[in-house]
Order: structure tokens, then sequence, then C-alpha cells
């Protein structure tokens, strides 16, 4: 088979969780030919630096852009919205046509579907992340041929809910854990010993508590002698600013306990996640990544949902306290420490229930899955 793996996106934190698996493959299934596509030199760069824990490996990497006319209207464009993703699948079909199989870890891809000349072409779905949110659980998954998923929580809810069918659906594990913080990146070094909190805000305005509370929490951490922050926020929140209201960050810029990051490696490699004493947070799948060692962890529900006890969506708050007015969150941070005890099982437990563990890497059970499946016998 020749099997194709597709990056195609401007930021590079979708990598971390399907490249481990192309590597894999390429080196235990040397009879299939592996290429991957890559948006850009800068993601290119970042398959180098993953593709170091693979020494052996024979994944043919090829970078892919937009057209001239897309690249140059993409700035205007790019805060509110990310056109020019379709627009480099249009342009490289003629790559992807003699593919058999194509991963994915997102769903713009699908749109290949339409073509004729990739009728043929059987589709691959990683999933970029093990979070609850509602949509994650996208109608487009029936379109996969086979998805794979990181946990029993995962799978079981893709098929309950009739997206995937249990037959095209494989438990693989989590691969970006194999090649947690390898893309060459430092926590930061602050002056002084404080207790380190991650505060990681999402960027769905629907869900995030940035628009509402963001700058005010900044504020606070700004004013604070306790706490040594980390501004880390979901990736994406910065990549399309206007869209999600990131705006400028120049007035906390400077502090000696502050680190603000929008943009950089350390931010999708779990770099800063690891360095955290405490995770602040609202609905970004990171908390599961921060789980693999428990520690404390504070949540912000600005708008006071309800119903979160039974919400499926909002599964991880079980592993913290959950603020619903900003004035609380001086008292949750304070206790959060000492209230961890409490929370501790849950989140072993919701770590468990996320992410399968197997005796071989998560990345060799991934390919074994995506082989297994398109030959329909054991590889």
């Amino acid at each position: 088979m020749r099997i194709g793996f597709l990056f195609n996106h401007y930021a590079g934190h979708q990598l971390l969780h399907a490249a481990p698996t192309a590597f894999a493959l390429s080196r235990f299934y040397p009879r299939h030919r592996v290429f991957m596509f890559v948006r850009g030199k800068a993601l290119a760069d970042l398959a180098d630096k993953i593709a170091q824990r693979y020494p052996g490996h024979r994944v043919e990497i090829t970078i892919i852009d937009a057209p001239l006319i897309a690249r140059l209207a993409d700035p205007l464009i790019r805060p509110f919205a990310f056109a020019g993703k379709q627009a480099a699948l249009e342009a490289n079909l003629d790559l992807f046509q003699p593919l058999d199989v194509l991963v994915v870890p997102e769903k713009t891809s699908l749109s290949l579907k339409r073509h004729q000349k990739l009728a043929h072409l059987k589709f691959v779905y990683t999933h970029h992340g093990a979070g609850d949110r509602a949509d994650a659980y996208y109608p487009q998954l029936a379109d996969f041929d086979l998805v794979l998923a990181p946990g029993r929580k995962i799978a079981d809810r893709l098929i309950s809910s009739g997206l995937v069918k249990a037959e095209n659906c494989a438990i693989v594990g989590y691969p970006k854990f194999s090649v947690r913080q390898s893309l060459g990146v430092t926590p930061p070094a602050f002056a002084q010993k404080r207790i380190t909190v991650l505060y990681n805000p999402h960027y769905s305005r629907r869900e995030s508590s940035w628009a509402p509370w963001g700058r005010d929490i900044l504020d606070f951490f700004r004013q604070s002698d306790r706490y040594n922050l980390i501004f880390a926020p979901h990736i994406l929140l910065y990549q399309r600013w206007l869209r999600h209201r990131a705006r400028p960050l120049g007035r906390w810029r400077g502090q000696s306990h502050m680190h603000l990051d929008t943009g950089s490696d350390a931010m999708i490699d779990m770099t800063y996640l690891d360095a955290a004493d405490l995770y602040l947070g609202d609905v970004s799948s990171q908390i599961y990544e921060f789980l693999l060692r428990p520690r404390p962890a504070v949540f912000l529900d600005p708008r006071a949902i309800a119903a979160w006890h039974r919400d499926e969506s909002f599964v991880m708050w079980q592993a913290g306290d959950v603020v619903t007015h900003l004035a609380d969150l001086p008292n949750a941070l304070a206790q959060a420490h000492d209230r961890h005890a409490r929370y501790e099982a849950a989140q072993r437990r919701l770590f468990e229930e996320t992410f399968d563990h197997g005796d071989q890497p998560d990345e060799e059970r991934a390919a074994q899955a995506i082989v297994a499946h398109f030959t329909k016998k054991s590889p």
C-alpha cells in the first residue's frame, strides 16, 4: 500500500499526534510506502525534529502549499479563517491520487472525497487531542474509513452516538506521549521559586474563559507575589486572533514572574504542561496531557453552566474545583494544593479512561491498526 499522512495546517500541533505513527509504520512495515505531506517549511522542520526519535524510518516528506494568489490573500483572511487549507488541498490533488490511504488529524481533508480522481482513497482519522468538547464529535466522522481512538472513553462515545461503527474504530493509545518535549525547547526559568501556574484557555468563544475573564486573570497574576505564571493558550487563539478576540499582551510583558507565549513549539510538545505545578483552564484537551502526572487543577466557567455535572462534554471538570465567579479565583488557587487529595483519585481514573495503555508503543499500535484494517489480515 501507499499510505500518506497529511498535515495541512498553519500550526504544528497536529504533527505530534500523528507523525509518530507515520515513522513507526515505515520502520515496522517496510513493504508499504509511507509519505508525509506538510504545509510549509516550518512544519517540515518540526517533522524532522520528531523524526529524530525514529532512526531508520523511511517516510518520504514533501512540502505542499497553496497557490500564489491564495498565499497573497492569506494574511488578510487568516485572522478570521484558515482559507488557505482548502486551497492547498485543491492545488495538490495529483500528489494524493497515487495513494491508497490518507491519514489525517482533522476533518477539512474529507473535502477531497468529492473529486472523482480520489474516489478510491481511504481516509483515517487520528484525533489531535483527547478532550470532551461536543465539537470534537462531529457528523463528518462517519465519513472516515477508520477512526483511531486514544482510549475506551472516546471510542465508546463515538460508537454509542452512532458516529462511527465499532468495526471502523480502533483503540491505539496516544502516540504524542512518545514525543513529548521532542522539539528542543526549554521551560522558562523564573527569578523566584513560586508555585507555577499554567493558564491554558481554549479558543472557542462559546466555552473559553479568555474573552470574558482573560485580561483580568493576567492582571491578577501581574499583581501577585505568590505565583509564577505561564500563559500558553490553545495555539489557535492567536492564529485567528481577530476571530477569537486575542489582543496584544504588551501590558503584561516584562514581568519577571510571567511568561507569555502565543506561538512557540513549547506550547505543543508538553513542555509547559510538564513544568507547571497547577493547571488553570477551561475546556482544552490539554488537561488530560497534564494529568499524565496528577497535580492540582482549577477550571474556569464564566457562563456558570448549570448542568455540566451531567454533560459528558465537561467530564474533565471532575479533576478540580470549578470557578463560576472571577472573585473566587484567588481562593480557589490558594486552596488548590490542599484540596488536591479530593481530586487525585478522579484524575487518575479520568486519565485511565481517556488513554489506553498497551505493551507496544502507541504509535506502533496505531500503525498496526492501519495496516490490519486495510489488508484485512494480521500484518
